[in-house]
């Protein structure tokens, strides 16, 4: 089982989140788990939340063992009656959620090779998720006299890329969503931001570098892509999560912070 002290990171960010509830979607594996992971290094109380219950568990019970606080939910982010669900559930055995990070999401493939259910399934999980939870944490934030709220983009809502013409779409739409729900929430102390990764070494691109005849050099031609020389880490996403949640951010609401190594900045610029 993995744990907060395995990240590399334990401990780093002191108690800045003392007192604080941070729930974070997608927390099984990945961003999502290092988000969660770093939160709870940081003294946030952790909702962590996955559509398997066994893996939001492994989460949450990694950060009970190095001495943190958190609870792993089960929930699916398509469903608002689930999202009602599970944000009740972090509330009533956490407290008021003072951070969501909206990670849960993924998907590729050639849209017009696809059937239409696969165009409203990515977009639904890649942007209606986040306006789900978004809307069921709102009141709660309000109520308490603010909160942040994270949302996940990607440098394919940016920048047009071969068989990811959905997931592009709804990342872009992430970028507005964020916009607008930072003008909205903004009366109320609720701030929002997006990051917009690279690509992040994640369990899903290791299995796609895997999938290739030459896993290794699929591997390395996506690290020379980014101007740094490597593929990004779940820690290099979390960590900008975490400042953007943070005192030190909070001037700072309606943004898109790019997080690539420099990938952008090559013939993607």
């Amino acid at each position: 089982m993995a744990s907060v002290e395995q990240t590399g990171r334990a401990g780093s960010g002191g108690p800045r989140f003392a007192g604080q509830v941070a729930l974070v979607t997608g927390a099984g594996r990945g961003i999502g788990q290092e988000t969660a992971f770093r939160f709870a290094a940081a003294g946030a109380k952790v909702a962590a939340v996955d559509l398997d219950q066994a893996t939001a568990e492994e989460t949450a019970g990694a950060i009970r063992a190095d001495g943190g606080e958190a609870v792993g939910l089960a929930g699916d982010v398509l469903s608002s009656a689930s999202v009602t669900a599970f944000v009740a559930e972090a509330v009533r055995l956490l407290g008021p959620v003072s951070v969501l990070v909206n990670n849960a999401g993924g998907g590729a493939g050639f849209t017009m090779d696809s059937p239409e259910q696969e165009w409203d399934r990515q977009l639904d999980l890649n942007l209606k998720s986040a306006y789900l939870v978004a809307k069921a944490v709102w009141p709660v934030m309000r109520e308490n006299g603010g909160g942040v709220i994270l949302n996940a983009s990607s440098v394919a809502g940016r920048w047009a890329m071969p068989g990811l013409t959905a997931y592009s779409v709804a990342k872009a739409g992430i970028v507005m969503l964020t916009k607008s729900l930072a003008l909205e929430g903004a009366p109320y102390g609720i701030r929002v931001n997006c990051v917009v990764p690279g690509n992040v070494l994640t369990p899903a691109l290791r299995a796609f570098f895997d999938s290739q005849d030459d896993p290794d050099a699929a591997y390395a031609a996506a690290a020379k892509a980014a101007a740094v020389g490597r593929l990004g880490e779940g820690q290099d996403i979390a960590d900008a999560y975490l400042y953007l949640a943070s005192p030190e951010a909070s001037w700072v609401t309606g943004t898109d912070l790019l997080i690539d190594g420099g990938f952008t900045l090559g013939v993607h610029g």
